[in-house]
């Protein structure tokens, strides 16, 4: 039993060495024809292999999985240089299958993601960091 429970808390120390947690209440979302601005807590967790952040899909009520495919340092026209993720979605939708997006950390505690529903419409939420 002590080397069960050993085992489970090296896990999450060893997972939280991995990745980054960021908190966020506000976030700017911008469809093709709106921008809105929504306060709802969210939880932003960076791993080397996964992005998810919650309360943001289905009215704000589950969880977006990201799986990254490349990461890369690019520069933004207006943001600079940035740690960009390039990611597809863990979860098939159902009208689009899998979405691609583009994550990036900017340097003024912002996130933002760019969801691309398919080759036209994007869809931009800019997430500030507590």
């Amino acid at each position: 039993m002590k080397k069960i429970i050993i085992t489970i808390i090296a896990f999450f120390i060893c997972f939280n060495m991995f990745s980054q947690t960021y908190k966020s209440s506000y976030v700017i979302r911008q469809t093709p024809q709106t921008q809105n601005a929504q306060w709802k807590d969210r939880i932003i967790t960076i791993t080397d292999k996964e992005i998810s952040i919650t309360n943001l899909i289905d009215g704000g009520t589950k969880t977006l999985y990201l799986i990254i495919n490349k990461t890369e340092e690019k520069e933004w026209m207006f943001d600079g240089v940035c740690k960009t993720y390039y990611c597809t979605t863990k979860d098939e939708d159902f009208i689009n299958g899998y979405q691609k997006a583009i994550v990036y950390h900017k340097k003024y505690d912002k996130i933002v993601l760019a969801l691309f529903a398919n080759e036209i419409t994007v869809y931009v939420s800019q997430f500030d960091i507590e």
